[in-house]
């Protein structure tokens, strides 16, 4: 029966040209993907939450971790070491912020080479300023990263990360209001 419910649940859709959908976490239990990172320790979170742990237990996608649970034999290790190796090619760091899941996607992405994503669903605030999680920060400064490095990456314009909402899809140069001008101003006219 779980089985059957999780194979009739809807596939996100991220626009046309979407190929592969990623969740995160409990996201596995929301709609079909066709990869799952739960970057905590499987076995605890497994033995934390019954309902969760079954369907950590029972997916029958790769799913990447930290810590991976002969439980689960879609489990795969993140390739930390991997990325840091490639990051530090690109740059010299040493401390690799990741200080949540979704900016060690972002970097696991980059990795293996998307060319471009959407990220939805990665609010650490709320419309008004009220924080619901830390370090959106940390996921901006990996946008920024990847997109340095060429990847697209978009965000809703429901999102606040970036300030979309904010902005509405407008352009937002500080110091002009005007949208043509701050085009022009951008395209150095």
């Amino acid at each position: 029966m779980h089985h059957q419910l999780r194979k009739n649940r809807p596939r996100a859709d991220i626009g046309p040209l979407s190929t592969e959908v990623w969740t995160v976490n409990r996201g596995i239990r929301l709609f079909a993907a066709d990869m799952a990172f739960i970057l905590d320790e499987l076995d605890s979170e497994i033995q934390r939450d019954k309902s969760y742990g079954d369907a950590i237990i029972s997916y029958e996608k790769p799913i990447i971790t930290t810590r991976c649970s002969p439980l689960v034999h879609t489990s795969q290790r993140y390739p930390a070491a991997e990325i840091l190796d490639c990051i530090r090619e690109w740059a010299p760091i040493g401390d690799p912020y990741w200080h949540n899941s979704i900016p060690m996607i972002v970097a696991y992405a980059m990795l293996i080479g998307v060319k471009s994503m959407v990220i939805w669903g990665a609010d650490y605030t709320l419309p008004g300023g009220r924080t619901i999680e830390d370090d959106r920060a940390n996921l901006e400064y990996w946008i920024g990263f990847a997109r340095a490095r060429g990847m697209k990456v978009g965000v809703p314009m429901e999102s606040t990360l970036l300030n979309s909402l904010k902005h509405q899809g407008e352009l937002h140069v500080y110091g002009l209001l005007d949208q043509g001008e701050a085009q022009a101003w951008l395209e150095g006219r």
